[in-house]
């Protein structure tokens, strides 16, 4: 149940300060963010570091969920944390700014495991999750403003967590 209050409450939010009007100038934005996610799907089919169980989630299984999330959540956050990033604004703001959106995410997600919503495995954590927030959320502004660096930044990332948690991504 908490995942679709989330995405709901995501929706309204967008709704009323996001920026409808303009949603093709997130649209690269999103479908990076979808895509990343796509990938650690592809990559961890079989070896989840983290899933959505049911019950005690509504929708039937993690793929239905991660894709509810993926295709309505993340839009909807994006025309929201894009639309209002400080651009202009001192680096202190900037970081901030960061930081609140680090700690919503962080929010939900504790949430999200406290309802047993969501589950770890082989060796994520809650702790692992607010790191990659910090790296996740500066990743998505980058993305917007230089798509490229944002790819060839990524590539090292995927690798590194894909090593570090021992995902047999060729077996």
């Amino acid at each position: 149940m908490f995942p679709i209050a989330m995405v709901v409450f995501s929706v309204f939010v967008a709704w009323k300060w996001g920026d409808w009007r303009n949603w093709q100038k997130y649209l690269p934005t999103i479908q990076y963010f979808i895509g990343c996610d796509m990938m650690y799907n592809l990559f961890t089919k079989n070896y989840s570091l983290w899933e959505y169980p049911h019950p005690p989630n509504i929708l039937p299984n993690h793929l239905i969920i991660n894709l509810f999330i993926m295709f309505v959540l993340y839009p909807s956050v994006m025309l929201v944390y894009l639309y209002h990033y400080p651009e202009r604004k001192s680096v202190i703001k900037r970081i901030l700014y960061m930081l609140m959106w680090i700690g919503i995410w962080s929010v939900c997600e504790l949430g999200m495991i406290t309802f047993k919503n969501c589950v770890y495995h082989h060796g994520w954590t809650y702790a692992w999750s607010i790191g990659f927030l910090c790296v996740m959320n500066p990743m998505l502004r980058l993305h917007h403003n230089r798509p490229l660096l944002a790819y060839i930044l990524s590539v090292p990332i995927i690798m590194f967590l894909l090593i570090w948690f021992h995902v047999p991504v060729f077996k």
